[in-house]
Protein backbone atom coordinates (compact mmCIF):
# COMPACT_ATOMS: atom_id res chain seq x y z
CA UNK A 1 0.00 0.00 0.00
CA UNK A 2 3.08 2.13 1.06
CA UNK A 3 4.45 2.18 -2.63
CA UNK A 4 1.23 2.60 -4.65
CA UNK A 5 0.83 5.68 -2.28
CA UNK A 6 3.60 7.36 -2.11
CA UNK A 7 4.49 7.33 -6.14
CA UNK A 8 5.58 10.04 -8.01
CA UNK A 9 3.66 11.53 -10.07
CA UNK A 10 3.97 14.03 -13.40
CA UNK A 11 2.77 17.25 -12.64
CA UNK A 12 5.92 17.18 -9.33
CA UNK A 13 8.13 15.92 -11.66
CA UNK A 14 7.60 19.40 -14.11
CA UNK A 15 7.87 21.78 -10.81
CA UNK A 16 11.29 20.29 -10.06
CA UNK A 17 12.75 20.46 -13.60
CA UNK A 18 11.76 23.52 -13.70
CA UNK A 19 13.33 24.26 -10.44
CA UNK A 20 16.23 22.57 -11.65
CA UNK A 21 16.66 24.43 -14.28
CA UNK A 22 16.61 27.78 -12.36
CA UNK A 23 18.92 27.06 -10.05
CA UNK A 24 21.49 26.09 -12.75
CA UNK A 25 20.77 29.16 -14.76
CA UNK A 26 21.25 31.26 -11.36
CA UNK A 27 24.71 28.92 -10.78
CA UNK A 28 26.32 29.73 -14.10
CA UNK A 29 25.73 33.52 -14.05
CA UNK A 30 27.28 33.48 -10.18
CA UNK A 31 30.29 31.43 -11.68
CA UNK A 32 31.25 34.05 -14.68
CA UNK A 33 31.62 36.74 -12.78
CA UNK A 34 31.68 38.29 -9.15
CA UNK A 35 29.12 37.77 -6.87
CA UNK A 36 27.52 41.23 -6.97
CA UNK A 37 23.94 43.18 -7.23
CA UNK A 38 23.42 42.83 -10.39
CA UNK A 39 24.21 38.95 -9.56
CA UNK A 40 21.86 38.92 -7.00
CA UNK A 41 18.87 40.59 -9.29
CA UNK A 42 19.46 37.83 -11.42
CA UNK A 43 19.11 35.17 -9.54
CA UNK A 44 15.76 36.80 -8.06
CA UNK A 45 14.35 37.46 -10.96
CA UNK A 46 15.09 33.76 -12.31
CA UNK A 47 13.64 32.06 -9.82
CA UNK A 48 10.82 34.73 -9.39
CA UNK A 49 9.98 34.15 -13.51
CA UNK A 50 10.06 30.12 -12.28
CA UNK A 51 7.72 30.69 -9.59
CA UNK A 52 5.34 32.64 -11.32
CA UNK A 53 5.54 30.93 -14.45
CA UNK A 54 4.30 27.39 -12.72
CA UNK A 55 1.81 29.35 -10.53
CA UNK A 56 0.25 30.88 -13.77
CA UNK A 57 0.60 28.42 -16.38
CA UNK A 58 -0.02 24.93 -14.73
CA UNK A 59 -3.83 24.82 -15.40
CA UNK A 60 -4.70 24.70 -11.59
CA UNK A 61 -7.66 26.36 -11.82
CA UNK A 62 -11.66 26.49 -12.47
CA UNK A 63 -12.59 25.78 -15.95
CA UNK A 64 -16.87 24.75 -16.37
CA UNK A 65 -16.54 24.68 -20.11
CA UNK A 66 -13.57 21.34 -19.58
CA UNK A 67 -17.02 20.04 -17.21
CA UNK A 68 -20.14 20.18 -19.17
CA UNK A 69 -20.31 17.05 -21.02
CA UNK A 70 -18.71 15.42 -17.55
CA UNK A 71 -20.40 13.14 -15.19
CA UNK A 72 -19.57 14.23 -11.68
CA UNK A 73 -17.79 11.14 -10.15
CA UNK A 74 -19.20 9.76 -6.98
CA UNK A 75 -23.11 10.52 -8.13
CA UNK A 76 -22.20 14.08 -8.46
CA UNK A 77 -20.08 13.95 -4.40
CA UNK A 78 -16.88 14.15 -6.10
CA UNK A 79 -15.38 12.15 -2.98
CA UNK A 80 -16.50 8.49 -1.61
CA UNK A 81 -18.04 8.85 1.89
CA UNK A 82 -14.75 7.70 3.26
CA UNK A 83 -11.48 7.49 2.03
CA UNK A 84 -7.77 8.50 2.71
CA UNK A 85 -5.94 12.03 2.76
CA UNK A 86 -1.88 11.51 1.79
CA UNK A 87 0.34 14.37 2.29
CA UNK A 88 2.97 14.24 -0.84
CA UNK A 89 6.58 15.50 -0.19
CA UNK A 90 9.61 15.16 -2.44
CA UNK A 91 13.06 15.54 -2.26
CA UNK A 92 13.99 18.97 -3.34
CA UNK A 93 12.23 22.08 -3.73
CA UNK A 94 8.31 21.68 -4.29
CA UNK A 95 6.37 24.65 -5.26
CA UNK A 96 2.78 23.24 -4.79
CA UNK A 97 1.59 21.49 -1.69
CA UNK A 98 -0.20 18.44 -2.67
CA UNK A 99 -2.57 15.67 -1.07
CA UNK A 100 -3.70 12.61 -2.89
CA UNK A 101 -7.24 11.23 -2.01
CA UNK A 102 -7.56 7.11 -2.44
CA UNK A 103 -10.90 5.18 -1.13
CA UNK A 104 -11.76 2.69 0.71
CA UNK A 105 -9.75 0.30 -2.33
CA UNK A 106 -6.73 2.04 -2.06
CA UNK A 107 -7.55 3.82 -5.59
CA UNK A 108 -6.28 6.97 -6.56
CA UNK A 109 -9.07 9.25 -7.11
CA UNK A 110 -7.72 13.26 -7.10
CA UNK A 111 -5.75 14.98 -5.02
CA UNK A 112 -5.96 18.39 -3.29
CA UNK A 113 -3.64 20.94 -4.70
CA UNK A 114 -2.08 24.94 -3.41
CA UNK A 115 0.31 27.24 -4.68
CA UNK A 116 0.58 30.53 -2.77
CA UNK A 117 3.05 33.15 -4.78
CA UNK A 118 2.79 36.13 -3.26
CA UNK A 119 -0.39 37.79 -3.37
CA UNK A 120 -1.77 34.61 -5.73
CA UNK A 121 -3.76 31.20 -4.27
CA UNK A 122 -4.96 28.18 -5.76
CA UNK A 123 -6.66 25.79 -3.39
CA UNK A 124 -8.56 22.96 -5.02
CA UNK A 125 -8.95 19.43 -5.54
CA UNK A 126 -8.39 17.79 -9.45
CA UNK A 127 -10.08 13.97 -9.44
CA UNK A 128 -7.13 11.75 -11.17
CA UNK A 129 -7.82 12.75 -14.81
CA UNK A 130 -6.53 15.80 -14.41
CA UNK A 131 -10.14 18.21 -14.27
CA UNK A 132 -10.84 20.93 -11.58
CA UNK A 133 -13.82 20.53 -9.78
CA UNK A 134 -13.51 22.80 -6.66
CA UNK A 135 -11.85 25.55 -5.33
CA UNK A 136 -11.66 27.82 -2.51
CA UNK A 137 -11.41 31.32 -3.01
CA UNK A 138 -10.31 34.11 -0.03
CA UNK A 139 -13.90 36.14 0.67
CA UNK A 140 -12.38 39.15 -0.58
CA UNK A 141 -8.88 40.80 -1.17
CA UNK A 142 -8.67 42.01 2.67
CA UNK A 143 -8.98 38.89 3.85
CA UNK A 144 -5.87 37.57 2.60
CA UNK A 145 -3.75 39.85 4.69
CA UNK A 146 -5.91 38.72 7.74
CA UNK A 147 -4.45 36.18 10.37
CA UNK A 148 -7.40 34.31 9.86
CA UNK A 149 -9.33 31.99 7.31
CA UNK A 150 -12.32 33.43 5.18
CA UNK A 151 -12.78 31.52 1.96
CA UNK A 152 -15.67 31.23 -0.04
CA UNK A 153 -15.55 27.38 -1.59
CA UNK A 154 -17.39 26.58 -4.55
CA UNK A 155 -17.50 23.43 -7.42
CA UNK A 156 -16.18 24.98 -11.01
CA UNK A 157 -19.85 23.61 -12.44
CA UNK A 158 -21.77 25.76 -10.39
CA UNK A 159 -24.55 27.33 -11.96
CA UNK A 160 -24.13 25.25 -14.89
CA UNK A 161 -27.76 23.24 -15.93
CA UNK A 162 -28.48 20.63 -13.75
CA UNK A 163 -25.28 21.45 -11.28
CA UNK A 164 -25.34 22.86 -8.18
CA UNK A 165 -24.76 26.05 -7.36
CA UNK A 166 -24.21 26.38 -3.41
CA UNK A 167 -21.83 28.31 -2.36
CA UNK A 168 -20.04 27.59 0.88
CA UNK A 169 -18.70 30.09 3.03
CA UNK A 170 -15.62 29.33 6.23
CA UNK A 171 -14.89 31.17 8.95
CA UNK A 172 -12.52 31.12 11.58
CA UNK A 173 -14.06 31.79 15.04
CA UNK A 174 -10.41 32.97 16.52
CA UNK A 175 -11.89 34.53 19.96
CA UNK A 176 -13.30 31.10 21.17
CA UNK A 177 -10.38 28.40 19.69
CA UNK A 178 -7.26 28.40 21.83
CA UNK A 179 -5.07 27.67 18.58
CA UNK A 180 -2.81 31.08 18.62
CA UNK A 181 -1.85 30.65 22.60
CA UNK A 182 -1.71 27.39 22.75
CA UNK A 183 1.25 24.80 23.28
CA UNK A 184 0.11 21.17 24.18
CA UNK A 185 -3.38 20.93 23.85
CA UNK A 186 -5.14 22.83 21.05
CA UNK A 187 -8.10 23.92 19.35
CA UNK A 188 -9.56 25.66 16.24
CA UNK A 189 -13.09 26.57 15.54
CA UNK A 190 -14.94 27.41 12.27
CA UNK A 191 -18.18 28.01 11.14
CA UNK A 192 -19.57 26.58 7.67
CA UNK A 193 -22.08 29.00 6.36
CA UNK A 194 -24.42 28.33 2.94
CA UNK A 195 -25.91 29.95 0.66
CA UNK A 196 -27.72 29.59 -3.31
CA UNK A 197 -25.93 31.30 -5.82
CA UNK A 198 -27.04 31.60 -9.88
CA UNK A 199 -22.67 31.69 -10.95
CA UNK A 200 -19.09 31.87 -9.99
CA UNK A 201 -18.57 34.26 -7.11
CA UNK A 202 -15.69 36.44 -7.23
CA UNK A 203 -13.29 38.11 -4.75
CA UNK A 204 -14.17 41.38 -3.54
CA UNK A 205 -12.44 44.33 -1.64
CA UNK A 206 -13.65 43.67 1.89
CA UNK A 207 -16.19 40.87 3.10
CA UNK A 208 -19.60 41.17 2.73
CA UNK A 209 -21.52 42.49 6.38
CA UNK A 210 -22.79 38.61 6.25
CA UNK A 211 -20.22 36.33 5.28
CA UNK A 212 -20.53 33.79 7.88
CA UNK A 213 -23.49 34.43 9.27
CA UNK A 214 -25.90 32.10 10.27
CA UNK A 215 -23.58 28.54 9.84
CA UNK A 216 -25.36 25.44 9.33
CA UNK A 217 -22.40 23.72 10.66
CA UNK A 218 -19.52 23.94 12.37
CA UNK A 219 -15.94 22.60 12.06
CA UNK A 220 -13.79 21.75 15.07
CA UNK A 221 -9.79 20.79 15.34
CA UNK A 222 -8.58 19.21 18.23
CA UNK A 223 -5.18 18.97 18.78
CA UNK A 224 -2.54 17.38 20.95
CA UNK A 225 1.66 16.87 20.92
CA UNK A 226 2.83 13.91 19.65
CA UNK A 227 6.12 12.16 19.29
CA UNK A 228 7.42 11.93 15.72
CA UNK A 229 10.67 10.37 14.31
CA UNK A 230 12.33 10.86 11.10
CA UNK A 231 15.31 10.33 8.85
CA UNK A 232 17.49 12.32 6.56
CA UNK A 233 19.09 12.21 3.84
CA UNK A 234 19.99 15.58 3.03
CA UNK A 235 22.24 16.41 5.71
CA UNK A 236 22.66 15.43 9.25
CA UNK A 237 19.80 14.83 11.34
CA UNK A 238 19.00 16.90 14.42
CA UNK A 239 18.16 15.46 18.17
CA UNK A 240 18.34 11.84 16.79
CA UNK A 241 15.61 12.20 14.42
CA UNK A 242 12.95 12.99 17.40
CA UNK A 243 10.49 15.68 17.50
CA UNK A 244 7.19 16.18 18.52
CA UNK A 245 4.26 17.66 16.19
CA UNK A 246 0.38 18.45 17.30
CA UNK A 247 -1.87 15.55 15.65
CA UNK A 248 -4.78 16.92 15.05
CA UNK A 249 -8.82 15.20 14.72
CA UNK A 250 -11.90 17.27 13.31
CA UNK A 251 -15.19 16.54 14.32
CA UNK A 252 -17.80 18.68 11.97
CA UNK A 253 -21.18 18.71 13.59
CA UNK A 254 -24.95 20.37 12.56
CA UNK A 255 -25.14 23.45 14.14
CA UNK A 256 -28.79 23.16 14.96
CA UNK A 257 -28.74 19.73 16.22
CA UNK A 258 -25.49 19.34 17.51
CA UNK A 259 -25.44 15.73 15.53
CA UNK A 260 -22.30 15.00 14.36
CA UNK A 261 -21.83 14.40 10.29
CA UNK A 262 -18.14 13.90 9.93
CA UNK A 263 -14.75 12.80 11.66
CA UNK A 264 -11.24 12.43 10.49
CA UNK A 265 -8.25 11.64 12.43
CA UNK A 266 -4.77 12.13 11.54
CA UNK A 267 -1.47 10.31 12.23
CA UNK A 268 1.72 9.98 10.91
CA UNK A 269 4.74 7.82 8.95
CA UNK A 270 7.79 8.24 8.04
CA UNK A 271 8.27 9.51 4.26
CA UNK A 272 10.86 6.74 1.78
CA UNK A 273 14.36 8.29 0.93
CA UNK A 274 12.61 10.62 -2.47
CA UNK A 275 11.06 12.50 0.60
CA UNK A 276 13.76 12.92 2.67
CA UNK A 277 12.16 10.79 4.94
CA UNK A 278 10.35 13.26 6.27
CA UNK A 279 6.85 13.15 8.77
CA UNK A 280 4.65 13.09 6.52
CA UNK A 281 0.82 13.67 7.25
CA UNK A 282 -1.96 11.12 7.02
CA UNK A 283 -5.95 11.35 7.52
CA UNK A 284 -8.31 9.09 7.83
CA UNK A 285 -12.10 10.65 6.49
CA UNK A 286 -15.50 9.32 7.69
CA UNK A 287 -19.13 10.17 6.80
CA UNK A 288 -21.36 9.50 9.88
CA UNK A 289 -24.62 11.02 8.33
CA UNK A 290 -24.75 11.16 4.44
CA UNK A 291 -26.29 13.83 2.43
CA UNK A 292 -25.83 16.49 5.11
CA UNK A 293 -23.30 17.83 3.50
CA UNK A 294 -21.33 16.72 0.09
CA UNK A 295 -18.62 14.73 0.61
CA UNK A 296 -16.46 16.88 -1.54
CA UNK A 297 -16.74 20.32 1.16
CA UNK A 298 -15.79 17.22 3.96
CA UNK A 299 -12.72 16.62 2.21
CA UNK A 300 -11.99 20.43 1.85
CA UNK A 301 -12.00 20.88 5.43
CA UNK A 302 -10.37 17.73 6.55
CA UNK A 303 -7.42 18.93 4.40
CA UNK A 304 -7.14 22.23 5.62
CA UNK A 305 -4.09 21.22 8.31
CA UNK A 306 -2.20 19.68 6.19
CA UNK A 307 -2.52 23.05 3.31
CA UNK A 308 -2.68 25.91 5.38
CA UNK A 309 0.77 24.68 7.72
CA UNK A 310 3.92 24.55 7.18
CA UNK A 311 5.80 21.86 8.64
Amino acid sequence: MEESLLSEREEVGRDRSSCYAAIWLCCHVRSRGRWDGCGRLTAFFCLFTVAFWIGVTRNLYCNPDALRDVEPPFNGQLLPANFTLVERKYLLIQFTKLVDVYDDTQKHVGYFYDINLFIIMRFGFSDANGRIWFEARYASFLSRFKPIIEYNVQRCDAGGVGRPSTLFELKEVWWIESYWRCFVNCSRLFNLAERAVSAQVRETLIPEASFGLDPKFQVSFDGWLAPTLRGQITGPVSSFGTGVRQVWSMHLQNATTGRLVAKAQQHFVIGSATQDMRVLSRWKVETLIPSQLPNWVIGFLAVLDDIEEDY
